[in-house]
């Protein structure tokens, strides 16, 4: 009978597993807030209102009978359902006594990541969430609009030299489950566990010839040479998160610039689309705010000629991939181009 009855246990298990994972996935890509509504010339426009830290985010959706419109109503709807579903099956768990409910659930995993960098204090020292998941989050926390992104990989910059106090992040992340894999080429680490890989990048010098070992014993990790990470380090912003606690990402204007220039840079055209997507969303956002429209400006100007050069030629060069992106760009860089 016990056998039984673990049987019908463990099925249920599953079965709730399966739903939270499926409503966590949904949650962290469809829209959540409130429509409201905007009147100009006898027209009624709808925007996306979401609060953040306190702070009141608003995102432009279209005019009150577009299709996209009613896209984001309908997923909207989708995601209160979702929230209260998934509360049921959160509850649904515990009553069946799951010791591990997180088991298959990449959020938790990459939840804990994060809070163990805000625990060790990096967040205050210079470390930044950057590449697809720093994309992710302005989608669901800062108003940028949906363009999907499938990545489990985390990407963190970190500044150097690192003048925190030291503590091992890369044993920390070995008694976590991660496999430490060291790169023959360069001797940079990257951390593999199960379908996640945590790569930690710093800024490169010149071509990057005379950097010599990568290691930074104060946190235990060798992280990768890349140019022009310098634009995100510069331009750090950090924001406390509902769901997930303190995290530091670039500002986005700094991330658009950022975006122009590797485009510029880069010969595959499925990669040059990805980003010129990205930053165009990314753009969308800086638009609908004077003082990141001012920042995006700053950060620009701040640049070395040739890298302003190639951050205009991309803007103007955008519509090639993505029809309509230029006008976005040289919008936000309007007297820059």
């Amino acid at each position: 009978m016990n056998a039984v009855i673990d049987s019908i246990l463990k099925e249920n298990i599953d079965y709730y597993r399966r739903m939270k994972n499926i409503l966590v996935g949904r949650l962290m890509i469809n829209e959540r807030g409130y429509l409201i509504n905007k009147h100009l010339k006898g027209q009624t426009y709808k925007y996306l209102r979401r609060k953040v830290s306190g702070r009141s985010f608003y995102k432009y959706i279209g005019p009150e009978k577009s299709p996209y419109v009613d896209k984001v109503s309908k997923e909207i709807k989708q995601s209160k359902n979702d929230l209260i579903e998934l509360r049921r099956t959160k509850d649904a768990l515990k009553k069946l006594r799951a010791k591990d409910m997180n088991h298959v659930d990449f959020t938790a995993r990459i939840r804990e990541l994060f809070q163990l960098m805000d625990k060790e204090g990096l967040w205050d020292e210079g470390l930044q969430l950057i590449g697809s998941w720093c994309f992710k989050f302005y989608q669901n926390y800062l108003g940028v609009e949906y363009y999907p992104e499938r990545t489990v990989d985390v990407d963190f910059a970190v500044r150097i030299p690192y003048t925190g106090t030291p503590t091992k992040i890369g044993e920390k992340l070995k008694e976590m489950g991660f496999q430490e894999d060291r790169s023959t080429q360069d001797g940079s680490i990257v951390y593999r566990g199960g379908d996640i890989m945590v790569e930690f990048l710093k800024d490169r010098k010149g071509d990057g010839k005379k950097e010599g070992d990568p290691s930074i014993r104060e946190l235990d990790i060798a992280p990768q040479s890349v140019p022009y990470l310098k634009i995100l380090l510069e331009n750090p912003e950090t924001c406390q998160f509902k769901d997930l606690g303190k995290i530091t990402a670039p500002s986005m204007p700094a991330f658009l610039a950022h975006k122009l220039i590797v485009v510029g840079k880069r010969r595959d055209k499925g990669k040059k689309e990805k980003d010129l997507r990205q930053a165009q969303a990314v753009a969308r956002a800086v638009l609908q705010d004077q003082e990141r429209i001012e920042r995006l400006h700053s950060v620009v100007k701040s640049l070395h000629k040739s890298q302003q050069k190639v951050v205009c030629s991309s803007a103007k060069a955008a519509d090639e991939l993505v029809p309509g992106a230029s006008g976005d760009f040289l919008e936000a860089l309007d007297g820059l181009c």
